[in-house]
């Protein structure tokens, strides 16, 4: 399984593909939704990074996707420091399984 970034900030781009990481620069809604549907046709990726940006610009789509099982949904924040919150991953994992750690 790999992952997938789709990204709206490019420093956020470039940083994960340093990492061995696929991703897609996206800057309006068409293009973040055309990279969604490409990254789900996938079926070689498991984790799917989206930067805060880009849940901005689908948030239907994410929500969807997060109901899901498959691929995983993360969001992080981008470039700008935007969409970061300290306690994402502890919400995250209380969202999907309904235990508070």
């Amino acid at each position: 399984m790999k992952f997938f970034l789709i990204s709206d900030n490019t420093d956020a781009m470039i940083g994960m593909r340093l990492a061995g990481i696929e991703a897609k620069r996206v800057t309006s809604r068409d293009e973040a939704e055309k990279a969604f549907k490409k990254a789900l046709s996938a079926e070689d990726i498991g984790i799917l990074l989206i930067t805060a940006g880009v849940a901005e610009l689908c948030p239907e789509t994410v929500k969807k996707l997060k109901q899901g099982n498959r691929p995983l949904l993360v969001t992080i924040p981008d470039g700008d420091g935007n969409g970061r919150n300290r306690d994402s991953i502890t919400e995250y994992i209380r969202d999907a399984i309904g235990i508070k750690i």
